[in-house]
Parts: C-alpha cells; sequence; structure tokens
C-alpha cells in the first residue's frame, strides 16, 4: 500500500537523483573557469638602464615552461619585445609553473630584475611568476664601454715603491680586491670590457716607509675607449 509518506520519499530521492549530476557539471565548469581563465601568469615592466633612466628597445622576454626533466629544463611558451620606451607586458593562462626570462644583447651587462629598486633576482636567474598574480618588475642593463688604466710612477724613490690599487663601480661587477704594483716602471693594461658608469678607485702609496692615501672617480662611457690615468 502507497501512503503519502512513502510517495513524499520518492519525490525526494528522484529530486536528489536529478540534482547531483547536475551539480557535478557545474562543479567541473567551476573548476575549469578558475582554473583555465583564473589563473593567469602576468608580468609587466621595464628593460631599462638604472644610470640613465633611459628604456631599452627591442629587448626579448620569454615565458618558459618546465619541461620536468627532459632535456633543457625549460622551454619557451610566449615571447614578447619592450617597446621603444623599453616597456613590457606578457601573460599567459593555465596551471603550469611559469618563469619569465630577459635577453639583452652581448652589449649590455645584465643586473638582473629589481622591484621598487631592490633586487629580486639575478640575470642568470629565470625568475618564476606567481599563479594568479601580476608580477610589477624592472630589468636592469647597462652598456659596455672599453677600458683601461695607466699608471706612472712620476716621483721615483726605488725599486720598493709601491701602489696597491682597490676598485669598485656602480654596478658591483669590480670585487674591490687589492691589487699591487711595485717598482718605477708602472702600469699599462690593456682594454677590457667594462660597464658604463663610476669606477671608485682607493690607492695607497707606499715610499720609504711612508705611506699616503688617494680616492678618485673615473667614469666610463658606453661604446667608446676609456683611460684612466693615475700619476704618483
Amino acid at each position: 500500500m502507497v501512503t503519502a509518506e512513502s510517495e513524499n520519499v520518492a519525490i525526494v530521492s528522484n529530486t536528489s537523483s536529478v540534482t547531483k549530476p547536475i551539480f557535478f557539471l557545474f562543479f567541473i565548469a567551476f573548476l575549469f573557469s578558475c582554473t583555465k581563465f583564473g589563473r593567469t601568469h602576468t608580468a609587466k615592466g621595464r628593460v631599462m638602464n638604472p644610470i640613465t633612466g633611459e628604456g631599452i628597445p627591442d629587448v626579448e622576454m620569454k615565458l618558459l615552461k618546465s619541461t620536468l626533466g627532459l632535456p633543457g629544463g625549460k622551454k619557451s611558451v610566449k615571447e614578447a619585445t619592450s617597446n621603444s620606451d623599453g616597456f613590457f607586458e606578457i601573460s599567459k593562462s593555465g596551471l603550469n609553473v611559469y618563469y619569465l626570462q630577459c635577453n639583452t644583447s652581448a652589449d649590455y651587462y645584465e643586473l638582473g630584475w629589481f622591484e621598487n629598486g631592490h633586487q629580486i633576482s639575478t640575470a642568470a636567474t629565470d625568475y618564476k611568476l606567481k599563479m594568479g598574480k601580476t608580477l610589477h618588475a624592472d630589468f636592469y642593463a647597462v652598456p659596455y664601454g672599453n677600458y683601461k688604466i695607466v699608471l706612472n710612477n712620476i716621483n721615483c724613490q726605488g725599486p720598493n715603491d709601491s701602489i696597491i690599487i682597490n676598485q669598485t663601480n656602480q654596478v658591483n661587477s669590480l670585487l674591490g680586491v687589492d691589487w699591487i704594483q711595485i717598482g718605477c716602471s708602472g702600469f699599462n693594461s690593456s682594454f677590457t670590457k667594462c660597464p658604463m658608469g663610476t669606477i671608485f678607485t682607493h690607492y695607497k702609496v707606499v715610499r720609504n716607509g711612508i705611506t699616503n692615501e688617494f680616492d678618485v672617480a673615473f667614469d666610463v662611457l658606453p661604446n667608446q675607449d676609456n683611460i684612466q690615468t693615475i700619476n704618483y
């Protein structure tokens, strides 16, 4: 015998069986929309020379995806180029982990990624983007100049005369390690590539047991020969 109560139970049961697949389909659609379209990796910023404040145009940016241990480690999935003022923007949706890479030419010394003037990654490191977040960061690079140093001992007191030199610069490419030149002949280096910017030279001159110290600044200009002369 079918009672009113049993009919109500049957109706509830049938409703539940219909609701479950509908809810499941809705959940799948919601999950797909979140992962496919709501999880966007974005990076925007500027490739620039931090000394002059000028942007660097036509620099290639790449988004890389891990190849899970396959040869090469990462592969490029999207590329962009900085505009005439150095600005760029690149983004991609998906569930993968993406890394940002900047490739300037061999004419530039790369400093790396900076955020609000603070370094967040070296030039040699591909910067990992956060899923669903926008990275606002700048890539710093400076052009090279040719640099040489000439030392002239113009007041030689004997073969034990010494000059001890320590050099640093604006972009920290010089290590600040002491090196020494002894005697009256002086020194004339060959030209080497050096990032543009100021070189800070601290040197000590030792003659007859007496030491005198000096500090000089020398600016390396890009794309030309720069000769620093120290007469001591």
